[in-house]
């Protein structure tokens, strides 16, 4: 696989100055795999981590994806999370599960009961992401939830 070379001239571990805060969408680059996670490149200008609880897809060194500030530390050092922050994370996991419901023949062998690792393998996200996206589905009549999974109304 011919990747293209990561330049890294420049980049800033813990910068003064920032031009975003928590919540913004950012262009990251997959740059190093660590303990704690992945180490991205933020805008081609800072690092960043990236949690190991907090990664829910394959990635590989090289990808350049979409990211959201997470935290920005008293350190500077600056948190990055792979999905939408807050409620707009939500929004996000509902529209992929009916996606997949779609996709799946309107059938998802999944409900609160399925463990966290076949939630992420399936969707990858979250238990908690998946519990309040079926719940909110769920409260908006557009899905039954049964002992065998989720179904579109």
């Amino acid at each position: 696989m011919n990747r293209k070379e990561i330049v890294t001239d420049g980049i800033e571990e813990a910068p003064e100055e920032l031009d975003f805060s928590p919540g913004d969408e950012v262009d990251i680059i997959i740059y190093k795999f660590t303990d704690l996670g992945i180490k991205v490149i933020i805008n081609n200008k800072y690092y960043g981590l990236v949690y190991e609880n907090d990664i829910y897809k394959n990635l590989i060194v090289g990808d350049e994806i979409k990211g959201y500030i997470k935290k920005i530390r008293d350190d500077n050092k600056i948190d990055v999370s792979l999905r939408k922050i807050g409620y707009g994370r939500i929004e996000e996991a509902k529209q992929k599960i009916l996606n997949r419901l779609k996709k799946e023949a309107g059938f998802l062998p999944l409900n609160d009961n399925s463990s966290p690792q076949k939630i992420k393998e399936e969707l990858q996200m979250s238990k908690g992401s998946f519990k309040k996206a079926i719940g909110g589905l769920y409260k908006e009549k557009v899905i039954n939830i049964t002992d065998q999974g989720i179904e579109i109304k």
